[in-house]
């Protein structure tokens, strides 16, 4: 329970006589019974949806015990309740940021996996996974954030269960582990780096599908592209390459 701190009053849409608090208490829950008492409690209520257990139970004569409540058991009832308590959540949380980089030679024959999608293109990349450096470089920048070591600790390469591996496990895995640690995914932004194939005309189908396997807003993902020039390997056609920045919030200590 809780001592009422606001003044009480009366109201027919308009504010009337005050009510004496003294003595009034707001009743909070969770609240603990036996199982068989509350059973038996709601097994003989017969009046209108109670708003707690406490209500059936002393309808039924039964005594409930009072102790002190804590302001941190609000109910989340309204929109306006679980606006409050994310809030309070954000506030205990701190911005950590991660940086991801991968890299994939030209192999074989195409589709090329990028950003959790097929992009046309008449050669592929080599891989012990699907080689999508998109999730590759995301999935380290947000282990890295989080301070989860990199994709190589999670996936071994020498461990044949992840060869040809949809790179959407990878993803999905890392955002699973800030998830548990109350962490929240702010933004992500990669730069895909390669002579061909175009990324432009992907970047948005590449950015929906990253936001549903990350659980975010697209206006969250941003996938950007440049060349080299023709200087290095990515100049002479010979891979693509990727690098992510990743921006989370989670408590210190996690």
């Amino acid at each position: 329970m809780l001592a009422v701190g606001d003044t009480l009053a009366r109201s027919d849409g308009e504010l009337r006589d005050s009510v004496d608090r003294s003595g009034l208490v707001r009743v909070q829950t969770p609240q603990a019974f036996r199982l068989s008492a509350l059973r038996d409690a709601y097994a003989r209520w017969s009046g209108a949806a109670p708003t707690d257990e406490t209500s059936v139970v002393r309808a039924a004569g039964m005594r409930v015990a009072a102790i002190d409540g804590d302001v941190a058991l609000e109910k989340l009832t309204t929109a306006g309740d679980f606006e409050r308590a994310e809030a309070m959540l954000a506030a205990r949380l701190v911005a950590r940021t991660g940086m991801g980089f991968d890299v994939h030679p030209f192999a074989g024959v195409g589709p090329i996996m990028m950003g959790g999608i097929a992009i046309p293109y008449a050669r592929g990349l080599a891989g012990h996974s699907d080689a999508d450096v998109v999730l590759h470089a995301i999935t380290d920048a947000l282990l890295g954030a989080a301070g989860l070591g990199d994709i190589g600790e999670h996936f071994p390469p020498s461990d044949a269960q992840w060869r040809g591996a949809s790179s959407e496990l990878f993803l999905a895995h890392a955002a699973a582990l800030i998830a548990q640690r109350c962490g929240l995914i702010d933004h992500i932004d990669c730069t895909v780096i390669c002579e061909e194939p175009k990324v432009g005309p992907h970047r948005q189908a590449m950015r929906t599908r990253i936001a549903d396997i990350l659980g975010v807003e697209m206006s969250q993902i941003s996938i950007k592209a440049t060349t080299t020039e023709g200087l290095g390997f990515t100049g002479r056609g010979e891979g693509i390459a990727a690098q992510a920045v990743a921006s989370i919030r989670m408590e210190i200590g996690r």
